[in-house]
């Protein structure tokens, strides 16, 4: 809410600028017009500077890690004291809950209290370990939805660091596994990752928890077949499979099939996996979940441009372009620029296959898809090097250097 927009038909901004600076003193129908507006008691706006706020945000802080759940009220409370001088343990509650329920309710207004919280709270600040380990899987989630996988890397790792003295709980297990999924974003080689997931995947099996070790397979399997080891892929799946028979199996169904498409799709088994992407957007739309066709989508364009297939590869890419503009999917717009430049490259017609690659590639930089970037940049250099344009070609290799 704006100032003009928070004061509209009560005062002038002159008035509400004394207020702010300290230079007026608030009159109580000033304050209860405001209040009206801010949907809170007059009261909470007189008595929240008279009083000890701190075990308020403790009530809060408990409250919400419980139920996830936060009034109006409350969640006011932390907005107006989120800047201030209050001590670092208080500061870190008030934020983990600001972070954690913006993230996932409002994502616009968790940016602002994000670049707050990073501002006012140091890592390197003395810690309080159970405050601070929730403060960072907050701040994790964040940088994660939002596809700044540097960032979420950076906060999983220290997650993981204020648990050192649980490394066998849930708790523990879930930040091993966290870190593991951030890491097979960003990584080539993904031995580390595949180590993450198996710790995670060893405390859920000791702690029979049963969405953890279904979760960790899911991740495994998927680790597997990224470092073109397949048999590992498929062996893991299959333990999926059956574990699921007993346990989730609608959710886990269209997971398995188009991971088992995957791994098909790289062994260059196309019928296979056509057969498992097809299978996998068919419990999608069942599900009502579109957005998640996009996934196979690319893959089956994939496939149809290796078998030079041009007009079922264009029929799925326009498929797939249709839900990038309708639900902004960013990084899978990149991926179909990708294919599509594959088209262009096959028959022959450079400067589109030039200018597709670039536009992904710009595109993957404005986003931090640093492992994306890297590829299509190293693609588009070797390009220019065959071509003998040596200048283009050393630009394009310094990106996917710097990547």
């Amino acid at each position: 809410m704006t100032q003009t927009e928070l004061i509209k038909g009560i005062c002038s901004n002159t008035y509400i600028s004394k207020i702010e600076s300290g230079k007026a003193k608030p009159s109580y129908s000033f304050i209860t017009k405001i209040a009206k507006v801010l949907e809170v008691d007059a009261e909470f706006l007189l008595d929240m500077n008279m009083k000890n706020v701190e075990p308020d945000v403790h009530r809060i802080y408990e409250s919400y890690i419980s139920f996830r759940k936060i009034n109006s009220q409350d969640l006011a409370l932390l907005k107006l004291h989120s800047k201030e001088n209050h001590s670092n343990f208080t500061l870190i509650k008030i934020y983990y809950v600001l972070i954690s329920y913006y993230t996932a309710n409002d994502m616009e207004e968790a940016h602002p209290i994000v670049e707050q919280a990073k501002n006012i709270i140091s890592p390197a600040q003395p810690t309080f370990e159970n405050e601070t380990s929730y403060y960072f899987h907050s701040l994790y989630k964040y940088f994660n939805t939002n596809k700044n996988y540097s960032e979420a890397l950076f906060y999983a790792n220290l997650h993981l660091d204020s648990l050192q003295h649980e490394e066998t709980s849930l708790r523990a297990a879930k930040a091993y596994l966290n870190l593991a999924q951030v890491r097979t974003k960003m990584d080539e080689d993904l031995e580390l990752a595949r180590l993450y997931t198996k710790k995670a995947l060893q405390i859920f099996k000791d702690q029979d928890f049963k969405g953890g070790i279904a979760n960790s397979l899911a991740q495994l399997a998927i680790q597997y077949h990224r470092n073109d080891l397949y048999d590992d892929a498929l062996k893991t799946l299959d333990e999926l499979f059956q574990f699921s028979e007993g346990f989730n199996k609608d959710y886990y169904a269209p997971i398995l099939a188009y991971n088992y498409g995957r791994v098909y799709q790289k062994q260059k088994q196309f019928d296979q996996a056509a057969a498992y992407m097809l299978q996998s957007i068919e419990y999608d739309i069942n599900a009502d979940k579109e957005e998640e066709t996009i996934h196979a989508l690319e893959v089956l364009s994939d496939i149809s441009i290796q078998r030079k297939n041009w007009e079922e590869a264009d029929d799925y890419l326009k498929k797939g372009f249709r839900l990038t503009t309708l639900y902004n999917l960013p990084n899978s717009y990149i991926q179909l620029l990708h294919l599509r430049s594959q088209i262009y490259k096959a028959r022959f017609d450079f400067p589109s296959y030039e200018k597709e690659l670039q536009q992904a590639v710009q595109l993957a930089q404005k986003g931090k898809y640093s492992l994306l970037a890297k590829e299509i940049s190293t693609e588009l250099a070797e390009h220019y090097n065959e071509v003998r344009a040596y200048k283009m070609a050393a630009k394009y290799y310094q990106i996917a250097l710097l990547c």
